[in-house]
């Protein structure tokens, strides 16, 4: 396996939140509207920023609703969290990009993806105030902070005719704050930096932001949901209920903005200022899609930039992308709850017809 790639993988993740889950078995149902007979326990890799749709579906009883009980496990890294999982102490990872379960992929891990989390995160590209942007060519022949493998931007340099791997200059930083600072005293041309970071970057007088990822790479796919794929396969009943409770999350979050905003702030103990300098940003869109063509377009960059581990082409990535499931969860939401929220429903049942083919 390429280690040194993985790396740097594991450190570009954006650590937003994590969800793992472990099933005892599955039994019950709320298509009846009743509450389950029995619950079953799913456990969740937590990270220090929480995970908001599980936050919602826990304060406003969704889980409940599907007899699902959720148990946080603490992780320290991206690294621990895949470890956990393939040990079977974790079993569904949230939010840990889309290029990390694809490395996992390419490496041999039968994973398989079932869900998203962000379709595209509120990830800033920026300059020096006084540095003239005209698009993402500017980056060519310059010094970057960031890692290679941010393929919403390497992407499209390659689309473009670019071979941004040899054509720019990545600086690496362990700590993405040192891409900042690394940016004001010119060691860098540019800098990209995670979701979480928008607020630093904003009130830094020094740095500017010229565009973000998702103006370079449209629903990119961030980070998506993935599980062992004995564990997905074998506990399909208890991956749809916990989608549906993710689901009506959503549906809230959509509609209930300012209180998402608070209810975020107090699990991750921030400002509220500091959650809305990327909360209320329109690039930050969470989405429980799986949109497998955003994930397949993810595969291929990767593929084309040397992401990938040795016997990659032999894989078929659609085999590790299940539609089935989140689709199944989506129509049993919509039969339930489509009238709370006529308008999201169809939005995302037009959405999963588009991604999803």
């Amino acid at each position: 396996m390429k280690k040194r790639l993985l790396a740097l993988l594991m450190c570009m993740a954006l650590m937003i939140s994590a969800l793992a889950a472990c099933s005892s078995g599955d039994s019950g149902s709320s298509d009846s509207g009743e509450a389950p007979a029995e619950t079953v326990t799913v456990r969740l890799a937590k990270t220090a920023s929480g995970h908001i749709y599980n936050a919602i579906a826990e304060e406003q009883g969704y889980l409940a609703d599907e007899g699902v009980a959720v148990e946080y496990v603490d992780l320290q890294n991206a690294g621990d969290a895949f470890a956990a999982l393939e040990a079977d102490k974790v079993d569904v990872l949230s939010n840990y990009g889309t290029n990390l379960p694809l490395q996992y992929i390419s490496d041999g891990t039968d994973l398989t993806i079932f869900g998203g989390y962000m379709l595209t995160g509120c990830m800033p590209i920026f300059t020096k105030t006084d540095t003239e942007w005209n698009g993402i060519e500017d980056l060519i022949g310059k010094t970057v902070a960031c890692e290679p493998n941010v393929y919403a931007i390497s992407g499209p340099l390659l689309d473009m005719g670019y071979d941004p791997t040899n054509e720019i200059t990545w600086l690496q930083p362990e700590n993405q704050v040192d891409r900042i600072t690394a940016v004001e005293k010119g060691e860098a041309d540019y800098g990209l930096v995670g979701t979480s970071l928008n607020y630093e970057v904003l009130n830094n007088p020094n740095v500017k932001i010229v565009a973000y990822a998702s103006d370079i790479l449209p629903n990119y796919s961030c980070c998506r949901i993935a599980g062992r794929t004995d564990w997905v396969n074998e506990n399909q009943d208890t991956v749809k209920k916990l989608m549906k409770a993710w689901i009506r999350a959503q549906a809230y979050y959509d509609s209930h903005h300012d209180e998402t905003v608070a209810l975020v702030a107090d699990m991750v103990e921030a400002d509220e200022d500091f959650v809305r300098a990327y909360m209320d940003n329109e690039h930050y869109r969470l989405n429980i899609d799986p949109m497998k063509a955003s994930v397949e377009k993810a595969w291929d960059y990767m593929d084309r930039l040397g992401l990938l581990d040795d016997g990659a082409d032999q894989i078929n990535i659609d085999d590790h992308i299940n539609t089935a499931i989140y689709k199944a969860a989506l129509d049993e939401a919509q039969e339930q709850y489509g009238d709370e929220n006529p308008e999201f429903y169809q939005k995302m049942q037009d959405q999963f017809a588009e991604y999803n083919k």
